[in-house]
C-alpha cells in the first residue's frame, strides 16, 4: 500500500477569517484532557493506539538520542535502546518513569491536535467546530497544565488496539521489541498492567487452557486433553508447533499475556484504522520537530537583529548628539 502524508496546510478558514494553523494548534494546548475527550466522543472520533505510542516516543526521543553520553543510563539500558524505535507505549512509559523524563504535557497536546486539525476532514470535523474549541481555550487559559498521568487517564478512553496490534505496536514487531529489549521483570510488571500475575511455571490446567485458546479446540476436544499427561500435551504442542512449555521462558511469558489479556475496552473502529493506516506518523512528527527548532532559531535570529539594529540606531542617535554638542555647544 502507498504510504500516505499529512497535508501540510498553512492555513485553515473559520468564518471566512483565515487563521494559521499553527496559531490555532498552540492555543487549544490549554485544553484539558477531560474536555478533549468529552468532545471526540461526542463526534464519535476514535483513534488508533499507535497514534497515542508515536506522540510519546516523539516527546521523549530527543533526550534518548543523547544516552550513549548520558551516565544515567547503564551499559545494559544503553543496549536495550537500540530498539527504542520499536518500543511499545508499556516500554516508552516504563522508561520515561524509571529515568525521570518528563513526558511534555504541552508538546504532546499540540502534536496531537497537529495530527487531528490535519486529518479533520477524514475524521468529520466541520471547520467551524474549532470555533467552539476556542471557546473552551478561553475558559482554561489561566489554568494549570495537568500531568501526564492525568491526561493518559482519560485518553486512555479514545485510543482504541487495531487488530494485530498491542500496545501500539505491530504484534509481531512487539514480540520481538519486548523480548530483545525487557527484562522479567519487566515483563511481569507488563502482565500486571493487564491484571495478569505470570506463574513461573505452568500447570497442566493452564497448558490445557493455552492449548485449546491456540488451536480453538470446542469443548469435547479440549476435554480429551485433559485425559493425557503433561509430557503428551507438550508433545502435542511440539507437533501443533504451538510455542508453549512448562517452564517459562520470557517469549512464552510474553505469549501468556497476549493469551490471557481481557478484551479492550475501548471497541476497534475501523474506519479510523483505516484513515491512519499507511500514514508514517513518527516520520511526520519528526520532521514537525525539525521545523520547530528551525523556527525558534529563526525568531531568536529576528529576535538578535532586531536588538542590534535597535542597539546601532541607539549608537549612532548618541554620535550624532555628541557631534552636535562639540560643534555647536
Amino acid at each position: 500500500m502507498t504510504e500516505k502524508k499529512i497535508r501540510k496546510e498553512e492555513f485553515i478558514y473559520l468564518y471566512n477569517k483565515k487563521v494559521r494553523i499553527d496559531k490555532l494548534i498552540d492555543s487549544f494546548v490549554v485544553i484539558p484532557a477531560k474536555e478533549i475527550v468529552k468532545y471526540l466522543k461526542n463526534k464519535e472520533i476514535y483513534l488508533p493506539s499507535y497514534v497515542h505510542k508515536a506522540l510519546i516516543r516523539k516527546n521523549i526521543a530527543p533526550i534518548i538520542a543523547n544516552a550513549d553520553n548520558d551516565d544515567k543510563f547503564s551499559d545494559e539500558m544503553k543496549h536495550r535502546l537500540k530498539w527504542f524505535d520499536e518500543f511499545t507505549i508499556f516500554q516508552l512509559e516504563r522508561l520515561a518513569e524509571s529515568y525521570r523524563i518528563d513526558i511534555n504535557v504541552s508538546e504532546y497536546k499540540r502534536d496531537f491536535w497537529d495530527v487531528l486539525i490535519r486529518n479533520r476532514t477524514e475524521l468529520g470535523i466541520n471547520n467551524l467546530e474549532f470555533i467552539k474549541l476556542q471557546n473552551l481555550t478561553m475558559k482554561y487559559q489561566r489554568a494549570q497544565q495537568e500531568s501526564y498521568e492525568e491526561l493518559n487517564k482519560h485518553m486512555r478512553d479514545v485510543f482504541f488496539e487495531p487488530e494485530g496490534y498491542f500496545e501500539g505496536v505491530d504484534i509481531e514487531e512487539a514480540k520481538d521489541v519486548l523480548v530483545n529489549s525487557m527484562t522479567l521483570t519487566d515483563v511481569r510488571e507488563l502482565g500486571k498492567r493487564y491484571d495478569i500475575e505470570i506463574p513461573r511455571r505452568i500447570n497442566k490446567k493452564q497448558l490445557i487452557e493455552i492449548l485449546a485458546i491456540k488451536l480453538n479446540l470446542n469443548e469435547k476436544e479440549t476435554d480429551d486433553l485433559v485425559k493425557m499427561s503433561i509430557l503428551e500435551l507438550e508433545r502435542l504442542a511440539k507437533e501443533k508447533k504451538v510455542n508453549v512449555s512448562i517452564e517459562l521462558k520470557k517469549i512464552d511469558m510474553i505469549e501468556f499475556i497476549l493469551l490471557k489479556k481481557a478484551p479492550p475496552h475501548v471497541p476497534i473502529h475501523e474506519e479510523s484504522a483505516r484513515i491512519f493506516e499507511g500514514i508514517n506518523l513518527e516520520d511526520y512528527l519528526y520532521e514537525a520537530k525539525f521545523e520547530e527548532i528551525a523556527h525558534r532559531f529563526n525568531q531568536q535570529r529576528k529576535r538578535k537583529q532586531s536588538m542590534l539594529r535597535n542597539v546601532a540606531i541607539s549608537l549612532i542617535i548618541v554620535i550624532a548628539a555628541v557631534v552636535f554638542v562639540l560643534l555647536y555647544v
